[in-house]
């Protein structure tokens, strides 16, 4: 198979840790922050054994508050050659942020990473809930990201953001010109933590009843899908470590390294990804009204 037909696996990691449960969830007591403690007490660890012995390298999205939590965790993962990539501060979603708000947030993640982890700065960014504010996509080229991993306009394949969209009432969406940024997409239906978490809070109810197997065969499925019907494309998987990495969970990451395999694919991060991805990426359209 050439290079260029190959399917790019990208096995990413949100390394949450506590912050997501008081942030997301708005549960501060101990049993909530003992679930986000496993992912550093146990979880990244035993990914990062799983991860060295097939000799793949994999993203870790991490907030600054975990950052600054477990700061010898996060420079294992980066000494062991995997990525890092920006996941707010403490795990806010932009959307109902001001730019003001967004900017500090931002700030703060990348000020953690500097701080922790010997001044690394990140290339990549993964909003927190997989959604961005008006104001994301033209921050993000400001401070210098060069790829994002939240949206969801492709399924298989990287594609330019843009900034300046709007959607009126009256007449058709505005498309805002696309820029220098690329899109790494995502989507729900390829997130473990919504499948497989028991989560029940004012205004969230997960009731994590699904079989792990049944969600790896959709999951293999996919992966499948994007091997024979994408050539070049990119297949991203986002787990949680406190939910792939409980007990006998662990055994899906082994069986994805297994099938990509199988098909010939290359595991990597999605900063090789939108690296290489633009360097013959088709040229960004200015704005326009109406697909």
């Amino acid at each position: 198979m050439d290079q260029a037909d190959k399917l790019s696996v990208c096995l990413t990691f949100d390394f949450d840790g506590m912050c997501s449960w008081g942030e997301v969830m708005n549960q501060y007591s101990p049993t909530p922050m003992s679930r986000g403690e496993f992912a550093a007490r146990v979880a990244v660890p035993r990914l990062l054994k799983l991860l060295a012995r097939e000799q793949v390298k994999a993203a870790f999205f991490i907030p600054g508050h975990t950052v600054d939590t477990f700061p010898e965790l996060c420079g294992q993962i980066l000494d062991e050659g995997h990525e890092i990539g920006h996941h707010g501060y403490f795990h806010e979603g932009p959307v109902n942020l001001d730019e003001a708000a967004e900017r500090q947030m931002l700030e703060a993640g990348l000020a953690a990473m500097e701080r922790r982890l010997d001044g690394y700065v990140p290339v990549g960014y993964r909003s927190p809930a997989f959604d961005l504010s008006n104001n994301t996509t033209k921050l993000l080229i400001e401070y210098g990201f060069r790829y994002d991993t939240s949206m969801m306009a492709q399924d298989f394949e990287p594609y330019w953001c843009r900034t300046g969209d709007s959607m009126p009432r009256d007449r058709a969406y505005e498309f805002g010109p696309e820029i220098e940024l690329v899109e790494v997409p995502v989507s729900w239906s390829l997130d473990d933590f919504i499948q497989l978490e028991f989560v029940t809070s004012p205004g969230v109810f997960l009731p994590g009843a699904h079989n792990p197997r049944d969600l790896e065969t959709r999951w293999l499925d996919d992966l499948d899908f994007a091997a024979e019907e994408v050539p070049g494309g990119v297949y991203t998987m986002t787990f949680h470590p406190e939910v792939i990495g409980r007990g006998a969970r662990i055994r899906v990451v082994e069986n994805m390294i297994r099938r990509a395999r199988e098909r010939g694919a290359e595991i990597t991060t999605p900063a090789v990804v939108a690296e290489r991805w633009a360097k013959t990426a088709p040229a960004r359209q200015k704005a326009r009204v109406g697909a």
